[in-house]
């Protein structure tokens, strides 16, 4: 980027892209105790007969993917419910600030509802691992904001409609968003196959080189290995990354609040 100033503006923006998408995964790798996989325990044991780790500064997803991926989906929710809070900040700028409370505010009061009802229940302790408990008085406001969602919704979701039947059938076929709602955040879970699926095929790959063992020959076959299956086990990241975070970006992100301009085809 900073040697050919004159490449075109496409290529430009990819290449700042995957720089990026670079400085991330170093973060990450840091975060997860992942370089090049196990690359530094297995040299260390290969070739010179130490045992030594890189310690994760977090966590180590493959020892624990229950947690990452109860992480992946809590920053799904994140970006689900940034998408939402946009399309009320494009409404409150145009000046609908009704439509911002029966279509964002309606909607958030729901979900936020059932997201407090849900991380106490037996359900999602079984799915986390461990029980969650909240003081009385938040579950009668997680009870209180779903009632008052579903009913904001119901009411209100067909409310440019003078039939009162077509409102209300209207409103009730808003709800089953839910769904959809539920889907997108578990679109997130890629998260976690993407983590775990790259990482094992890196550990794979260290032990296929080490397997010729330590001395001149070892090292040699060690470093062909190296080269070759982290440079593809790289390439099926960096596809992969590229991809399904463009799916998270836009159909569930942009599916929120993007409305597209132009003339209609």
């Amino acid at each position: 980027l900073l040697k050919f100033k004159g490449m075109e503006g496409g290529l430009k923006k990819s290449l700042q892209m995957f720089f990026y998408c670079g400085l991330s995964t170093l973060f990450w790798g840091l975060m997860f105790g992942g370089f090049f996989g196990d690359l530094v325990t297995v040299v260390a044991s290969t070739f010179f007969h130490k045992e030594v780790t890189l310690p994760a500064l977090w966590f180590a997803p493959l020892d624990d993917p229950m947690r990452l991926l109860l992480w992946s989906l809590l920053f799904g929710i994140i970006h689900l419910f940034m998408g939402l809070g946009i399309k009320g900040y494009m409404m409150i700028k145009d000046g609908k600030y009704l439509d911002c409370l029966y279509d964002v505010g309606f909607w958030f009061a729901l979900l936020i509802g059932l997201l407090l009802l849900l991380i106490p229940s037996e359900l999602f302790a079984s799915i986390a691992g461990q029980k969650f408990s909240f003081p009385g008085f938040v579950g009668i406001i997680a009870k209180v904001l779903t009632v008052v969602g579903l009913v904001g919704i119901v009411l209100m979701s067909g409310r440019r409609k003078k039939n009162p039947a077509l409102r209300i059938a209207l409103g009730l076929y808003d709800i089953y968003g839910i769904t959809s709602w539920l889907s997108d955040i578990l679109s997130y879970s890629r998260l976690l196959a993407l983590g775990l699926a790259t990482g094992v095929i890196a550990q794979v790959v260290n032990s296929m080189a080490s397997m010729m063992g330590g001395g001149i020959l070892g090292a040699v076959f060690f470093i062909i290995v190296f080269i070759i299956g982290h440079t593809l086990n790289i390439a099926i990241n960096l596809l992969g990354a590229y991809v399904h975070t463009n799916r998270l970006q836009y159909v569930e992100f942009f599916g929120k609040f993007y409305e597209g301009g132009g003339r209609p085809f």
